[in-house]
């Protein structure tokens, strides 16, 4: 992650981030303790991975009504500074998105945050981004490594535990009321 030059000297409010232009050259931008960082578009295997995370959260949730689930929706994170993130795929309950508008970032966490490791991602900034979510009231993060085909699940409080292909995610991993959802990883890191 790489801040631009042009926010190095002046920290942004969330309200201010949401009204700038899009970058021009594609990629995720997000606000850091009031500073934008980008990040290099994402490759094939990552968004390969993103969507068919998304895609089995949307079957189950929607079915369920259960709430949402969002592809890099972004999530006010801090205050005073602000940060926003956006994970790569977010489950939020009906009730964190009450009072939510369709146009802007939600103004809460969400339940599940889904981050899946790029190449140039480092282990003390997802660490950090895992504290993050979980300071303002997420109750599951996942850490995706598509290369050694692994997904941790965190939970509050410290607990994390590391999935491998053999194993099966379930409802309590991501955090839902309602039982009955399963994820294969031997499916998800399918070739």
């Amino acid at each position: 992650m790489t801040s631009s030059p042009a926010s190095s000297e002046t920290l942004l409010t969330a309200d201010e981030f949401w009204e700038m232009p899009e970058p021009p050259h594609g990629g995720r931008v997000e606000l850091v303790a009031g500073r934008v960082v980008t990040e290099m578009p994402v490759g094939r295997l990552h968004a390969k991975l993103a969507a068919r995370l998304a895609r089995r959260l949307v079957d189950f949730v929607e079915r369920l009504r259960l709430g949402e689930v969002h592809v890099e929706l972004g999530h006010r994170t801090l205050r005073s500074p602000d940060s926003v993130r956006a994970p790569d795929v977010s489950f939020t309950t009906a009730e964190r998105l009450q009072g939510a508008t369709d146009d802007g970032f939600v103004e809460d966490a969400p339940t599940l945050a889904i981050e899946v490791i790029s190449k140039n991602d480092r282990e003390r900034d997802v660490a950090e981004k895992v504290e993050e979510y979980f300071d303002a009231g997420a109750e599951r993060v996942w850490i995706v490594r598509p290369k050694n085909r692994t997904v941790t699940v965190h939970r509050p409080g410290g607990d994390a535990h590391t999935y491998t292909s053999g194993h099966t995610l379930t409802s309590d991993d991501a955090g839902f009321a309602a039982q009955g959802f399963a994820l294969s990883l031997a499916e998800l890191f399918a070739e």
